[in-house]
């Protein structure tokens, strides 16, 4: 049977994140089929018994405890010491603390102890463990394209230094990130626009493959009844930047719009870890704030219409599609839709202003037609597109051609072994 290591610099439970969502699902389909272990970091100690949540789809689980993480000291520490590499050096904060040495010294730990077919590695900047690994097959699972998130950033932020500081990390990222592509021999990525702009970039052609997002449209089913009237819904990890400057988007340019239309109307924001910038908003009235619910689904399910104003960002947004699970309608801009292939005016609605996004939100609040039909189709296009049978053939398909790749380079090592002992 192939055998799969899957190298996550954190825990991807419990499913809290997109991007935590997203390797768990993958877990669970590809265990159907192959025997995979993981190698990840612990945001604290008693991690260690949320990792036996992945026990029933991991033949290991390899862990370590986040550098920064060990005590109070060390916390103080690292903070000082990776924000003054990244103001030094442009390089993005969150690469600092997702690819500590330990990270490096697990995977080695872990490809020594027992032999792989396939390392899959998320994110770019793990490239540094990723050449330490002694697996034939080396997979990048770029969960977005970092550099594009950097660019669509730039073209939002006002003020010089702001502006400069978010340049230079574009630079420093695009640099890296696409020099990290050509050390894998695959990259996947989660929507098909992605897959042809790393192709691109990086200049190699058939380097990149789309792997399709699964969406558990079991646990994500349409709500009719309890629905709060004039009810809106905000649904993201809200300690990611652009999940940040969306909110700040909405309650200051799009909200008060849909107020003078609709006064009745309000605002639930649903997400884990809300700074202050976020927090502010919340009047418990009219935007209410809801952090760090254990299950999204009650919370969604009882709104009438969910949004997703981003004006930066990358990759696939999750929470999105598990909205359009529950039968919500959405209203997104062009960006929140980005990777999403479902069609606008069909399947969803979509508005890049502020006016015009306050203009179809209260469509839908004033007609509840409206809003079934498009949460009917949008329920449907996720079971068509995005549910586990719908891409489970495809996924498997994917790894089962990684694991031709690694019997061939492992064939050509070993006659390359052969020759070298004659």
């Amino acid at each position: 049977m192939t055998r799969i290591l899957i190298v996550k610099p954190s825990l991807p439970y419990p499913p809290d994140q997109g991007t935590k969502i997203v390797t768990l699902n993958l877990l669970k389909l590809l265990s159907k089929h192959f025997e995979v272990s993981l190698v990840c970091g612990l945001l604290n100690r008693d991690d260690e018994s949320k990792s036996e949540n992945l026990k029933p789809y991991c033949k290991s689980v390899f862990t370590f405890l986040l550098p920064n993480r060990k005590s109070l000291f060390h916390s103080a520490y690292y903070r000082a010491l990776y924000r003054t590499k990244a103001s030094l050096s442009g390089y993005p904060l969150e690469a600092y603390y997702c690819s500590p040495l330990e990270l490096s010294r697990a995977v080695v730990e872990a490809t020594r102890s027992s032999a792989y077919d396939i390392a899959q590695f998320e994110y770019w900047f793990t490239a540094n463990a990723a050449r330490l690994a002694q697996v034939p097959c080396k997979v990048l699972l770029e969960h977005d394209v970092d550099y594009l998130r950097f660019q669509r950033r730039l073209a939002v932020t006002q003020g010089f230094w702001k502006r400069r500081s978010v340049g230079k990390t574009l630079s420093v990222v695009r640099a890296r990130e696409v020099g990290a592509y050509s050390e894998f021999d695959k990259v996947l990525t989660l929507s098909k626009t992605d897959s042809v702009l790393v192709e691109k970039v990086a200049g190699i052609r058939g380097i990149s493959e789309h792997l399709p997002v699964i969406v558990d449209c079991w646990k994500y089913v349409p709500k009719r009844e309890g629905k709060i009237p004039s009810s809106i819904v905000f649904l993201g990890a809200l300690d990611a930047d652009f999940n940040v400057d969306a909110v700040n988007f909405l309650c200051r340019d799009i909200f008060p719009l849909i107020r003078s239309e609709i006064p009745e109307a309000r605002l639930f924001i649903v997400g884990r870890r809300p700074p202050a910038s976020v927090s502010q908003f919340s009047d418990g009235r009219r935007i209410v704030l809801s952090a760090d619910v254990p299950d999204i689904a009650p919370y969604v399910g009882r709104c009438l219409v969910q949004v997703v104003p981003l004006r930066f960002g990358g990759g696939v947004r999750i929470r999105t599609l598990e909205g359009m699970a529950m039968g919500m309608p959405i209203v997104s801009t062009s960006v929140g839709m980005d990777g999403i292939t479902a069609v606008p005016g069909k399947d969803l609605l979509l508005a890049d202003t502020a006016h015009e996004f306050a203009a179809r939100v209260c469509e839908i609040l004033r007609s509840p037609l409206l809003g079934r039909r498009l949460g009917e189709r949008a329920r449907e296009f996720v079971v068509a597109e995005h549910s586990e049978s719908a891409v489970e053939k495809r996924i498997v398909g994917i790894y089962h051609g990684l694991a031709e790749k690694s019997e061939q380079k492992r064939a050509r090592i070993n006659q390359r072994a052969g020759k070298v002992v004659e």
